[in-house]
């Protein structure tokens, strides 16, 4: 089964794509996953803000960036940005899993998480060029619109840690909660 295809999977049955993904070869495939997230993000969605003279919601936290800047240094920086909280969401469900006294495979939670952040992106994409488009591409519909994104994303990876990690539900829950707390505080301060 290609990426694509298991990709789709977890758009209608995400238990079912984790039982796919279980066979694929790890991390590979929740590295392609990340790379497919980030380029084309900043390919369309930020390539598209930075076109039309869009000024981020809020000043840049990076104060060597000026807000006018922002969008155009986000096309480039938001994949290595991408890559590295993969890396540390996957590092810190690593370090609660073996706290917890359990078996972790690294690799398979690098998965877990890579598809996790893949699979929403389509309607994220569509939502994102619609506002965009439409000109309502303001603070409240995507503060709104992403938290929910997030909560999908969240039970997605909560879903993977339980099927791969065989991590009992509870416990995969609050461990996809946890990392995905770290990637919006993250996120809040480098994404704009």
């Amino acid at each position: 089964m290609t990426l694509l295809r298991i990709w789709l999977l977890g758009l209608t049955k995400p238990s079912h794509m984790f039982d796919k993904l279980e066979q694929k070869p790890a991390p590979f495939w929740g590295l392609w996953a990340v790379l497919i997230r980030f380029v084309v993000t900043s390919l369309t969605t930020t390539l598209a803000l930075y076109l039309l003279g869009r000024l981020p919601f809020a000043p840049s936290r990076l104060t060597f960036l000026p807000i006018e800047s922002y969008y155009r240094a986000e096309i480039f920086f938001l994949l290595i940005w991408g890559l590295g909280i993969w890396l540390l969401m996957a590092s810190i469900a690593h370090v609660f899993i073996r706290l917890a006294g359990k078996r972790s495979n690294f690799d398979q939670i690098l998965n877990v998480i890579g598809m996790g952040m893949l699979v929403p992106m389509p309607v994220v994409w569509l939502f994102d060029w619609t506002a965009i488009g439409f000109n309502f591409y303001t603070i409240m519909p995507m503060a709104i619109s992403h938290s929910v994104f997030q909560l999908w994303e969240t039970g997605i990876e909560a879903i993977g840690f339980n099927k791969l990690l065989g991590l009992r539900l509870p416990i995969a829950v609050m461990l996809a909660i946890a990392i995905n707390v770290v990637y919006v505080l993250l996120a809040m301060t480098f994404i704009r």
